[in-house]
């Protein structure tokens, strides 16, 4: 039986050998010179950091030619095919990726840097929201220093803190999501480390499908691995120590997406600590709807809405959203409307949800941070 470890390393050798990454040197090797590779990028080829490229469709110009025999990946050629540089630059997992790439195929780390803050967070494919992709952040113990490819912060950690990914020396995704709570504020903190809970919930119960099947179970082993992971992790931190063990208190494993985590720290900073996440509504001996956000005592439903939602579903989509919440009204539930703007911007948030539901204000109680 393949162990985990064997398994992990495995799956890093294939993601290091995939994309059609080569280096510089790889190319002159098969004759191409300065110039041609220069003129090569954004042509067939991607720049993913200093001396790292990614070829990225078959070229018939002569002087880019040599590089064609070193295609492996096909699926990579198809995927740049197949896709607009539109459609691209408005998918946010596409720059990620090519960040991520770039991480991993970074020649020049010193040996006692480790990769952190957002970079990290990339490398364990964390959700954020519109992270800044230009330079990779690392954390010395010793050095500090800028470059147009690397943030070097001067700064101790423990090496209960970190970890390898891809072959990468890096901070582990726990430690990721604390340093984000001071890097990005408090609320993409919790998403990184919402997601990062997630994803660790399904390794452990060997159960990919749990927040779908049974979610509160997924909850308790989550606030399991809280209190075994997280917390430990957090009391290692040597500023904003506070701050995360709040947020601790919080998280879920039970958000399935960064709209989910940001809505309920809205919804904690509110006052509004009682919404259960991922509850299942039957009718007539079937499934009705799973909600994301339902709070029992007064059975008010969170419900996104926006086209951007259905983009990928259709019309029918739409029409069959439609007939779930009437039915769910008919049910007795009451449904606050909401648009992913306005879970970004605390002060609309709580306009709008106290103003379609002012049944919640006598729920309120203190906010999570002050």
């Amino acid at each position: 039986m393949t162990s985990v470890k064997s398994h992990d390393r495995q799956m890093s050798l294939e993601y290091l050998h995939r994309y059609n990454v080569v280096d510089y040197r790889t190319l002159r090797a098969v004759g191409m010179t300065h110039a041609a590779i220069a003129s090569a990028v954004n042509c067939c080829m991607l720049k993913l950091t200093r001396g790292i490229y990614s070829i990225i469709r078959v070229c018939n110009l002569k002087k880019h030619r040599s590089a064609m025999v070193l295609i492996n990946d096909e699926d990579w050629i198809e995927y740049f095919r197949s896709t607009t540089a539109a459609s691209r630059s408005g998918d946010h997992r596409f720059g990620e990726h090519l960040a991520r790439l770039g991480i991993v195929h970074y020649r020049h780390f010193r040996t006692e840097d480790a990769v952190s803050g957002v970079s990290a967070a990339i490398l364990h494919e964390l959700p954020l929201f519109k992270p800044e992709l230009e330079q990779i952040i690392v954390s010395n113990p010793t050095a500090y220093s800028s470059s147009p490819e690397v943030i070097r912060r001067r700064r101790r950690f423990s090496a209960e803190d970190l970890c390898t990914v891809h072959g990468v020396r890096t901070f582990t995704s726990v430690r990721a999501g604390l340093d984000l709570i001071a890097d990005k504020g408090p609320a993409d903190g919790m998403a990184a480390l919402e997601g990062g809970l997630r994803a660790q919930v399904e390794r452990e119960s060997g159960d990919s499908k749990i927040g779908m099947n049974d979610p509160r179970r997924m909850h308790a082993i989550g606030r399991e691995i809280v209190d075994r992971d997280f917390v430990p992790a957090a009391m290692r931190l040597s500023r904003g120590r506070g701050r995360a063990l709040r947020i601790l208190t919080i998280i879920s494993p039970l958000s399935e997406s960064y709209a989910e985590s940001r809505t309920s720290f809205a919804l904690h900073q509110m006052g509004l600590h009682d919404f259960t996440q991922q509850w299942n509504v039957g009718y007539d001996g079937s499934l009705l709807a799973r909600l994301d956000f339902l709070h029992r005592p007064t059975n008010t439903v969170l419900a996104f809405d926006g086209g951007q939602k259905y983009a990928d579903f259709g019309g029918e989509r739409l029409k069959h959203e439609g007939r779930q919440q009437n039915e769910l009204m008919n049910m007795g539930f009451r449904i606050v409307h909401l648009q992913f703007r306005d879970v970004t911007n605390l002060n609309r948030f709580e306009m709008k949800v106290f103003g379609q539901a002012p049944q919640l204000l006598e729920f309120r109680g203190k906010p999570t941070l002050g």
